[in-house]
């Protein structure tokens, strides 16, 4: 695919939300007007956070699988990613809201929040001198610590449930993305700012870094859906 190859994973990371937005008992589409509000907040700050650090060198893209246009010194392809990726994960959430809402009720998210923010806390404080991996760790902890007790979100419940289906696609993304099935990698990593510790090719800051996006598109999803609930 060459320098088709980010766009084709875009493409392939929405192609099925999207077609399923329509279908009877989910009718993801009547959502979208809390879905794309969400998008567009949180893609702006990791937008402008991941451009810094790109011209950082923390991380960069490989030319050999971008178009070549680029905004903020990031490829277009980096930018859709803040768009393809969460309007799917937010497609997984509201599916585990339809179809597992019976057991949502009855899963306690208590013990899963207090260890990710000990643990994030603990790794991100311990390894400030390595960007990303502070900049991961810590900003999901916090977050995390904000929707606790700051907003008191009543949604980490369903937000933990769907994220366990999130990981899967989760990690056949990355995993492309930071080479596992190319020759190279179309994102890579300056390990001088990360643990180096990977998972097939994905940096485990990754998975923090996904936490954080995750959540923050869900929090803002959640309170425009209740807002209009107000009206």
């Amino acid at each position: 695919m060459g320098t088709y190859t980010y766009l084709t994973i875009n493409f392939l990371t929405i192609l099925f939300p999207l077609i399923m937005s329509f279908e009877k008992k989910i009718f993801f589409f009547s959502m979208w007007k809390f879905v794309f509000p969400s998008m567009l907040i949180v893609g702006a700050f990791f937008i402008l956070f991941d451009s810094y650090f790109t011209y950082l060198g923390v991380w960069g893209f490989n030319p050999d699988y971008v178009l070549g246009i680029y905004i903020y010194n990031l490829p277009i392809e980096e930018i859709l990613f803040f768009l393809t990726v969460p309007f799917s994960c937010i497609f997984i959430y509201e599916c585990v809201n339809i179809y597992l809402s019976d057991k949502i009720k009855y899963f306690k998210s208590n013990i899963i929040n207090n260890l990710i923010i000990i643990s994030f806390v603990f790794i991100g404080c311990f390894f400030t001198t390595k960007w990303y991996t502070a900049f991961a760790f810590i900003g999901a902890a916090l977050y995390l610590i904000y929707n606790i007790m700051v907003i008191k979100s009543n949604h980490l419940g369903q937000f933990w449930m769907s994220y366990l289906l999130i990981l899967i696609p989760f990690i056949v993304v990355n995993s492309i993305l930071t080479g596992t099935f190319l020759s190279n990698p179309i994102v890579w990593y300056n390990n001088n700012h990360n643990l180096g510790i990977r998972i097939l090719t994905i940096p485990v800051e990754d998975f923090a870094y996904n936490l954080l996006l995750v959540l923050m598109n869900i929090t803002f999803y959640e309170r425009f859906k209740s807002l209009s609930k107000v009206k």
